[in-house]
């Protein structure tokens, strides 16, 4: 039998044998990377600093599943209840509205949270599938938008974005029971104004049509025709009732057509007031306070001590400051959870957030009473605001069009504040970081140029804090990735040096006072405007077939690129030290301590880079110092694919490689990632752990491959070996010794990959990899992988093939709402072999209010027969007149208590017969609800074909054939392929 362990090597090193060596060709260094280690500056202080965001839209059993990847990745604080949502959720759904829409929670009980949306929506919503016009111009008086005065000196107003300009002639608004003396009826006078557009543009470029009387319930306003893109309708504070004003209805003529009628524009509208009602699109959220506390208060304590702990983010967007106040009571007077960080709403400069957008003004005079109502129940917590969208510091305008900008208008007012009062209120300066924005050809390079953004706008905002606030702060990147879009780009290992680099530039300004937090730890993937599919975050759903360590996920790439700057490169007592590159294609960083040093490089190219290390202090001296080399790039992890079904293979962390003799260059594999370890902090008591295991097939057959993939690492050590056994294999038991991928043992981190053909001969059944990790230190440590040798598939009886008339077909239709949503049925006649087909034609309507595609179903009735199957073979066609329409097949199982059933997505085929097979134990489940490790065929209730999303079409099947592994094959009518 050969056995593979792939082995490539990377550094050609003295200990190598000459005629390895000889065949490299010998070349100086591309790359000088110059440290001056005689000039330290700020002290690292790992302490508490990284986090992950558990969000209220995932599972439960998504975050218990992720807890090895939280433990190991040394994630410390945890985010509640997430981003945008938290300006919508009420974290006790016991409680009670007031006439306004403002909720007030129980003080005498508690009941899980719920999301609410604003009653007084004046800014157009289209965010991630939530979509909601303005109350503006909905065409009903019975609703309005309420804009409220929270600072005299910026009153709230409103912005109207067409997509280009408009000949305009005149308005008319309807009030409500608050209506102005006057107004402002303003345009802009350019072509375009720049993101974020005129609400938050620094210049003032508006030109007054002129100021209107308000003198009734309705206004009517005629004004020259004027060719304009945007129109601002601005209010004088001494012109506004207390309370603000509201408009019901707005119409704005070109001629006879009110452009307000279409959806061909977007309102923007400062300073919302607060008050909702509950959504009826997303009910029963499972994750809420409590569950979130309990899930953090069992996870293990990293091995430096660190207890998990909650960060929580506070409804600022339509809740109230009494309401937060209320948690902070419940939460640590009540609970004695103690819970230390608040953050006071999410992004509110943002016009995707409920309520948003605010000024600077705006928002800080929110956050300030937020702050004086929540210190004064527990006076020890540390707030957070702004939660500001970007890292762009002279991008977002104040609000007034005086020149100013959004972050240091809230530092200085806030700064005031707490000068008046006395009074820390902001601990800490919040933002947010996705430097890469591009419309289409989305691509790794010009990301990683995008993301070398963060350095000077985190040194204008370190200038600002240190001008506006008393005192140091803390630094809190609440969220942070390399962009918002979906696409294959963000999956691949490119990410991981784009991840590392932002925070990297963060980290060496203000690693002695920084937190961080990755977007996001688990989201499912969708499609990005380059048409293919990813995600930003930290875990993807684990292949179909597959086996992980983490469960029902996987690592991407973004968590390695986490792992590589924080586990790697970070290290407390480190000193942040200047350092450059001889040229542009390697970014360095650099911390060291005495003799040792870290140093992160993230190399900007598609093309390997050689690099070399000069230290200043030893410029006059031999180095006999222990260099190790982490890595990750194309050779650890690769993306394969880029629609949903992709997967990554390779799929490793970072592997090590140890520097020895003469040999000083260093490899950056294309957009890699690398860490230089000298004379890394010894630590003889740890024992080796596993960073990643994965097993691509978790059921083989002969023909087959077993392939492991592992990434193991010793804190502080050296990994020595690993061993690989299976107790019962053929006749006896196999091992294999490992070798890792530069073909060393000689690292705290290695990877390795390992292949072994699956034989005729291999005992068939379920079994077990026992993988034993030794360290220098004679430390072991053993994990078990499951997995199964099964015999071949074969169709071993017929469930149904149609030849029989519809009266012998038992099927029922289920479609979700009382409206046109349809399902039937009728058999086509054939002759043999394929003989009869039966075709289910189905009509979709979705309701308006449903927060998810709605379906209609055509559920089987299963025989005996299934629960000795492994699987079924079926002949399908569909269609669908929705481009966003789709068919699946969902297995319900009696496993499945929260309607999380096991599905697979069909193709649509457009009328075309495909044949296709479906194994139970491959089967995965939607995914939003308790994870099911397996689903077992005793359990299947029945089979539902559906279709998805509104439209019309079809679902043709025929030939369901069971499948089994063992007894006499029932052919099927040949003619279309059999597997997948």
């Amino acid at each position: 039998m050969k056995i593979k362990s792939n082995v490539k090597r990377f550094l050609c090193s003295a200990a190598m044998a000459l005629p390895a060596c000889s065949a490299l060709p010998a070349f100086a260094a591309q790359n000088v990377i110059e440290i001056d280690d005689t000039h330290p500056g700020i002290v690292i202080n790992k302490q508490n600093m990284m986090g992950a965001d558990l969000a209220i839209w995932n599972p439960p059993s998504r975050y218990y599943d992720m807890t090895p990847a939280l433990v190991d990745g040394g994630y410390t604080i945890f985010r509640f209840p997430n981003g945008s949502l938290s300006n919508d959720y009420h974290w006790n759904g016991a409680g009670k509205y007031d006439s306004t829409g403002l909720w007030t929670p129980s003080e005498e009980s508690w009941a899980p949270g719920f999301l609410g949306e604003t009653i007084y929506r004046g800014t157009t919503k289209d965010n991630y599938g939530f979509i909601r016009r303005s109350h503006l111009a909905d065409g009903d008086k019975s609703t309005m938008w309420w804009g409220e005065i929270l600072d005299p000196k910026d009153p709230p107003w409103i912005v109207i974005e067409f997509p280009e300009k408009k000949d305009l002639d005149s308005i008319i608004i309807d009030w409500g029971n608050l209506r102005p003396k006057s107004f402002d009826l303003s345009y802009w006078t350019e072509d375009y104004a720049d993101y974020p557009g005129v609400h938050q543009h620094a210049e003032n470029k508006l030109k007054r049509w002129g100021t209107v009387k308000v003198t009734g319930n309705q206004t009517k306003y005629k004004f020259p025709t004027t060719k304009a893109r945007y129109v601002a309708v601005k209010f004088k504070t001494t012109e506004l009732p207390s309370k603000g004003v509201q408009i019901r209805e707005m119409k704005l003529f070109s001629g006879s057509d009110d452009l307000l009628a279409g959806n061909d524009y977007k309102f923007f509208a400062m300073s919302t007031r607060n008050g909702d009602k509950p959504r009826t699109d997303w009910t029963g959220i499972k994750w809420h306070f409590e569950e979130f506390m309990t899930y953090i208060n069992q996870l293990p304590k990293l091995v430096n001590g660190q207890k998990a702990q909650a960060v929580i983010c506070v409804n600022a967007g339509t809740g109230t400051s009494k309401e937060a106040a209320a948690w902070v009571r419940y939460a640590n007077k009540v609970k004695k959870y103690n819970i230390k960080q608040w953050q006071i709403g999410n992004e509110l400069d943002g016009e995707w957030e409920e309520s948003g957008p605010l000024s600077a003004r705006q928002y800080a005079a929110r956050f300030v009473e937020y702050a004086r109502a929540m210190k004064a129940v527990d006076p020890s917590i540390i707030l957070h605001g702004p939660l500001f969208s970007t890292h762009k510091m002279l991008q977002k305008g104040a609000g007034l069009n005086d020149g100013k900008y959004w972050m240091a208008e809230f530092l200085r007012i806030v700064g005031e504040a707490e000068k008046a009062d006395g009074k820390r209120y902001l601990d800490v300066v919040d933002l947010h970081t996705y430097p890469y924005w591009a419309p289409e050809n989305l691509n790794a390079k010009d990301m990683l140029k995008a993301s070398l953004e963060v350095a000077q706008n985190a040194d204008t905002l370190n200038a600002w804090m240190n001008k506006y606030l008393e005192g140091k702060r803390r630094v809190f990147l609440s969220e942070f990735s390399t962009s918002v879009q979906g696409t294959q780009v963000w999956m691949d290992y490119p990410q991981a040096a784009g991840m590392a680099n932002i925070f990297a530039q963060y980290a060496v300004r203000f690693g002695d006072r920084f937190q961080a937090l990755p977007w996001d730890a688990f989201g499912d993937i969708f499609e990005g405007p380059d048409h293919t599919w990813g995600v930003i975050s930290l875990s993807a759903l684990v292949k179909n077939g597959s086996w992980n360590r983490w469960a029902s996920l996987e690592p991407t790439a973004e968590y390695f690129g986490v792992y590589m700057a924080f586990k790697r490169f970070l290290e407390s007592g480190y000193a942040v030290v200047p350092v450059k590159s001889t040229t542009e294609s390697i970014v360095p960083y650099a911390i060291c301590k005495g003799n040792s040093c870290n140093v992160l490089l993230v190399n900007l190219t598609d093309t390997k880079q050689i690099v070399q290390i000069d230290r200043k202090s030893e410029k006059k001296k031999s180095s006999n110092a222990r260099v190790e080399v982490d890595v990750f790039g194309a050779e650890q992890f690769k993306w394969i694919g880029d629609q949903r079904d992709a997967y990554p293979y390779p799929k490793m962390g970072p592997s090590g490689r140890r520097l020895e003799g003469k040999n000083s260059d260093i490899e950056v594999p294309p957009f890699g990632t690398v860490v230089v370890r000298m004379n890394p902090p010894a630590q003889a008591n740890n024992a080796p752990e596993a960073l990643a295991i994965a097993l691509e097939k978790k059921v083989m057959a002969a023909g087959d491959t077993l392939d492991l993939f592992m990434t193991a690492v010793q804190d502080g050590g050296e990994l020595a070996s690993a061993e690989i056994q299976i107790d019962k294999w053929e006749k006896k038991s196999l091992t294999i010794h490992a070798t890792p991928d530069d073909g060393k043992w000689n690292s705290s981190i290695e990877s390795f990959h390992i292949q072994v053909p699956v034989t005729d001969k291999v005992i068939k059944g379920a079994q077990e990899l026992k993988i034993t990790l030794t360290g220098k230190n004679k430390k072991k440590t053993t994990f078990k992988v499951p997995f199964r040798i099964r015999g071949a598939y074969r169709t071993t009886s017929v469930m149904q093939n149609f030849d029989n008339g519809l009266d012998n077909v038992s099927w029922f239709p289920v479609v979700n709402g009382d409206n046109a949503t349809s399902m039937d049925a009728k058999i086509i006649n054939g002759n043999p072999p394929l003989g009869g087909y039966i075709r289910h034609d189905f009509i979709v309507e979705q309701p308006p209010e449903l927060g998810w595609p709605n379906y209609s179903g055509a559920y089987y009735a299963v025989p005996e027969e299934v629960k000795k199957s492994v699987g079924i073979v079926f002949d399908y066609a569909t269609t669908h007149n929705n481009p966003k329409g789709y068919h699946e097949l969902q297995i319900m199982s009696s496993q499945v208590e929260d309607y999380d059933e096991f599905m697979i997505r069909l193709k649509n085929t457009r009328g075309n017969w495909v044949r296709d097979t479906l194994i139970w134990e491959n089967m995965k489940q939607e995914g939003w609800g308790k994870t099911i490790p397996q689903l077992d065929p005793t359990k299947i209730k029945n089979f539902a074909f559906r279709a998805r999303h509104s439209g019309k079409g079809y679902i043709s099947l025929d030939n369901i054939y069971l499948l089994g592994e063992d007894g006499k094959e029932v052919p099927m009518p040949r003619g279309l392929r059999r597997l997948r």
